[in-house]
């Protein structure tokens, strides 16, 4: 981006910008004049002089309040004003991290310049007599308040908890507003990372099939009836979970949330290998809600996963529905300046591996139900079947028969209830999900 001073001529093509002077005839003299006085007066001014660098008189003749009037040797002149130095255009990036030594979140930026300096990274407003006030306190020199971490980074000397801070720079050197060398008031929303919580953080959405009759939200049958353990159910199921301790617990109270946020049931995350997805390089049990956000044990509505930032491919799974994967590696890393990483397996622009991993329903795309057995692939025929799992489950000799109140993998409606006929059975669940009309269809769970 360049700061332009072209402006209009008064005889025709004439223009001066800080890159160049063009369109005239050299010689060229030009004046500086800055608040209406005049700075500097240049004579035999080559074409490429006038480039943003400082003026005399202490103006640069980039800086905001300055106007310039150049004229060639035919007499012909152009005028212009100064605009924002370009080096500005764009305010400082801000990051939070957390500490996972001091279990403090830490804010760093980017992106502070000296315009004067030729748009050089120097600390917050590095200027002498320059001072930094947080919400209102001082924090004295600038100097000793930003570490400087090398290339280009500079961090805050002291940890900050959730919530707003106002940052702002003053001095007596020269004027420390948004327009010159300085950011004058800076505010940075600080979202702080629980303590513990350091590895990668996400947000994740799925929706399961046997849960979704209609519309967006999930039912909570299950939990309202009082059947989802506090325990997590994997490891007893034969799960084994890869880094994770299996002896995950939630509080009654997590499962006394009504509303939107209701627990529908547990879940399985895992993060896989960006390159060999078969490897699970970390998995461990979370809790999905009724609006589809699948969330930590802990409370936190993000999934945290103790290992480095970097790209991994994001897998879900449940006792009775096939998981899915996403089809890219994606980038996980710990918060960036409160904005997480979204992974929404009940987008259609959320790609998954395999083919027709996922079955529409409505406007949200849904893992499969049925997988009365857990083994991964819906029969309801032959050997092993999960028609025949069901018909098991309610005594094997009365298809009326209904087993009521139970947390079931065979009750694959997730209604707490095991039936093999009559309404809301589960043994229509997986014809329908094997394709409804040729009952020795088959369907596989997506994942390598």
């Amino acid at each position: 981006m360049t700061i332009a001073f072209h402006a209009q001529s008064n005889c025709g093509g004439l223009s001066w910008s800080v890159q160049s002077i063009s369109n005239g005839t050299p010689p060229y003299d030009a004046q500086v004049y800055h608040g209406g006085s005049l700075v500097a007066a240049l004579t035999d001014v080559p074409a490429s002089s006038l480039n943003g660098g400082a003026a005399p008189g202490g103006y640069a003749a980039a800086s905001p309040g300055t106007t310039i009037t150049v004229t060639d040797a035919l007499g012909c002149t152009a005028q212009g004003s100064a605009m924002t130095p370009a080096v500005h255009a764009v305010q400082p990036t801000f990051v939070t991290s957390l500490d996972c030594t001091t279990g403090q979140t830490t804010l760093r930026c980017t992106g502070f310049t000296d315009w004067y300096g030729g748009g050089a990274a120097y600390a917050p407003c590095d200027w002498p007599g320059r001072t930094c006030s947080v919400n209102g306190t001082n924090m004295g020199a600038v100097s000793s308040s930003w570490v400087n971490e090398g290339g280009g980074v500079w961090r805050f000397g002291q940890a900050l908890g959730s919530g707003g801070y106002n940052f702002v720079f003053s001095g007596t050197n020269l004027p420390c507003n948004s327009a010159l060398e300085c950011w004058g008031n800076m505010f940075v929303n600080v979202t702080e990372i629980s303590p513990g919580d350091c590895g990668v953080n996400f947000r994740l959405r799925a929706a399961l099939d046997g849960a979704l009759p209609s519309g967006s939200l999930m039912t909570d049958g299950l939990r309202a009836a009082n059947l989802v353990p506090t325990m997590q159910p994997y490891t007893a199921l034969g799960y084994t979970f890869v880094g994770s301790p299996t002896n995950i617990t939630i509080t009654p109270a997590q499962l006394a949330v009504t509303g939107n946020d209701a627990i529908v049931d547990w879940m399985i995350v895992e993060l896989r290998n960006a390159a060999t997805p078969t490897t699970i390089v970390y998995s461990k049990p979370a809790l999905l809600q009724r609006d589809g956000d699948v969330v930590d044990t802990d409370g936190n509505v993000y999934v945290n996963c103790p290992i480095p930032a970097g790209d991994y491919h994001v897998a879900v799974k449940h006792r009775n529905h096939l998981g899915i994967m996403t089809a890219n590696a994606l980038p996980l890393s710990v918060d960036p300046y409160g904005t997480m990483a979204l992974v929404d397996l009940r987008s259609s622009f959320m790609g998954t591996y395999g083919t027709n991993a996922r079955v529409l329903k409505g406007s949200v795309w849904c893992m499969w139900a049925g997988d009365a057995t857990g083994n991964g692939t819906l029969k309801y025929t032959g050997a092993g079947n999960d028609r025949d799992a069901i018909l098991t489950a309610i005594g094997g000799g009365t298809p009326t028969n209904t087993v009521n109140s139970v947390y079931d993998r065979r009750d694959v409606n997730l209604d707490g209830s095991i039936k093999y006929t009559g309404s809301a059975n589960d043994r229509d669940v997986i014809l329908q999900t094997i394709g409804g009309t040729v009952p020795t269809a088959t369907r596989t769970q997506q994942l390598p």
